[in-house]
C-alpha cells in the first residue's frame, strides 16, 4: 500500500445507505458532502495516535537505562502501553482521523465476524490526518519486526516474547483497518454504481421525451405541407 495517492480518504456507508436510492437523494448527499466546511488537521488526535506507540518502543529500547534491565518491569510497562495504544487507535484515532471503526466478535456458531462502520457527520478527512494515520499504523509494526530480528540474533528469547505481545496489539489494528478500508471502497463503489444507473435512467427518460416531442413536431410539419399542397392543386 502506497502512502501517497493510495491513502485517499475513504468511508464506509452504513448498511441503510446500501438500499436503492433515488437519484435526487443521492445527488443531494454528494452535494452536501462537498459543502461541509474544511477543518484543519486534528493535531492533538495525531499526537495521541502515535504517542503510546512511541512510548512503548522507547521503554523497550531504553529498558536498561530506565529500569536497570528489569525484564518483568519492562514487560508490564510495554504491555500496558501497547494495550492503551490498541484501544486508542481502535476506538478514538481511527474514528476521528479517517472516519472509520471496526470490531470483531464470535457468533453463535463459533465463527469470527467482522463489522465496520463510518460516521455520516464526518465527510471531509484532512489529507494530513489520513496520511499520518496510515503511515504510523503501518510503520510501527515494521519497527517491532526489526527489534524482533535483533532479539532473535542476540538469543534474547524472553525479550522476543515481549516483542510478540506488542507486535500483536499493533497487527490486530492493521488487519482491522485494512479490512475496513477494503469494505468501505466496495460499498462506495456499489453506491456510485446505483447513482450512475439512476442518472442514466433519468437521462434516457428525458431524452425519450425530447425525442418524442421532435417526432410529433416533424409529423405536424409534414401534415401541414401536405395540406398546403392539396390547397394549391
Amino acid at each position: 500500500m502506497s502512502f501517497g495517492g493510495g491513502l485517499e480518504p475513504t468511508y464506509e456507508m452504513p448498511e441503510s445507505h446500501l438500499e436503492p436510492l433515488s437519484s435526487s437523494s443521492a445527488v443531494q448527499q454528494m452535494l452536501s458532502q462537498d459543502m461541509l466546511p474544511r477543518r484543519p488537521p486534528q493535531r492533538m488526535v495525531i499526537l495521541f495516535h502515535g504517542l503510546f506507540k512511541a512510548l512503548a518502543i522507547l521503554v523497550y529500547v531504553l529498558s536498561g537505562f530506565l529500569f536497570s534491565g528489569s525484564y518483568v518491569l519492562t514487560f508490564v510497562v510495554v504491555t500496558i502501553l501497547s494495550a492503551v495504544d490498541f484501544w486508542t487507535v481502535k476506538n478514538v484515532s481511527g474514528r476521528l482521523l479517517v472516519g472509520m471503526r471496526w470490531w470483531n466478535f464470535i457468533d453463535e456458531n463459533g465463527e469470527s465476524q467482522w463489522r465496520f462502520e463510518s460516521f455520516e457527520e464526518q465527510r471531509f478527512v484532512h489529507p494530513t490526518d489520513s496520511n499520518t494515520f496510515w503511515l504510523v499504523l503501518f510503520v510501527t509494526p515494521v519497527v517491532w519486526l526489526l527489534l524482533a530480528v535483533g532479539a532473535l540474533f542476540t538469543l534474547r528469547f524472553m525479550w522476543l516474547l515481549l516483542i510478540v505481545v506488542a507486535l500483536t496489539c499493533n497487527m490486530i489494528n492493521v488487519v482491522g483497518y485494512a479490512k475496513c478500508k477494503k469494505d468501505a471502497r466496495k460499498k462506495l463503489k456499489t453506491l456510485g454504481g446505483n447513482v450512475l444507473s439512476r442518472g442514466m435512467e433519468m437521462g434516457g427518460i428525458i431524452w425519450g421525451e425530447e425525442d418524442r416531442g421532435g417526432v410529433v413536431d416533424r409529423l405536424a410539419d409534414e401534415a401541414g405541407r401536405d395540406a398546403e399542397g392539396k390547397l394549391d392543386v
